[in-house]
């Protein structure tokens, strides 16, 4: 699922990829494509600590878009809209929305860096988000199918009979 989604991954609209992994498998996958390997020796320790282990290798100087790989239907029309949005203003925080509800991938201004360094067990980029809702700037979607997260074989299923 994460070669799939990263074979089609617009890398030319970023400065850098890092992949946080945490199984060597993941890595062997993707390790002909241009992007930054990042061992996560310790997945168990929550979210917080994938975010720690990518910032780690981050050299960002203006955003930080935080991307999850269980999205494989994410567009590159979608991805550049929200780099868009946060080149208008990057001092704000972008989110995208579907049906009233926040969504990933979400853009950072790299000012937030230390905050987001400061996150705790599982507690995500939300956190941050929520502390800072005046800083947000909402990017409305309309493909819900794009922001389709596979956590289950049934998403899965699903997924695949999308890709037919």
């Amino acid at each position: 699922l994460i070669a799939s989604f990263l074979q089609s991954f617009p890398f030319d609209l970023f400065q850098k990829t890092i992949l946080v992994y945490s199984e060597d498998r993941v890595k062997a996958a993707v390790s002909h494509l241009p992007l930054i390997p990042c061992f996560n020796d310790s997945p168990d320790r929550g979210k917080s600590n994938s975010i720690r282990k990518g910032l780690g290798a981050s050299t960002a100087e203006d955003g930080i878009m935080f991307l999850v790989a269980d999205q494989p239907l994410l567009s590159r029309a979608t991805i550049a809209r929200l780099i868009k949005s946060f080149s208008e203003d990057r001092r704000r925080i972008v989110v995208p929305e579907i049906n009233g509800e926040r969504a990933n991938p979400v853009i950072f201004p790299s000012f937030f860096k230390k905050d987001l360094l400061g996150l705790k067990e599982d507690s995500g980029v939300r956190l941050i988000i929520d502390r800072n809702l005046s800083r947000v700037r909402t990017v409305v979607m309309d493909s819900a199918e794009e922001f389709i997260d596979v956590d289950t074989p049934q998403q899965y299923q699903h997924v695949v009979s999308l890709w037919s």
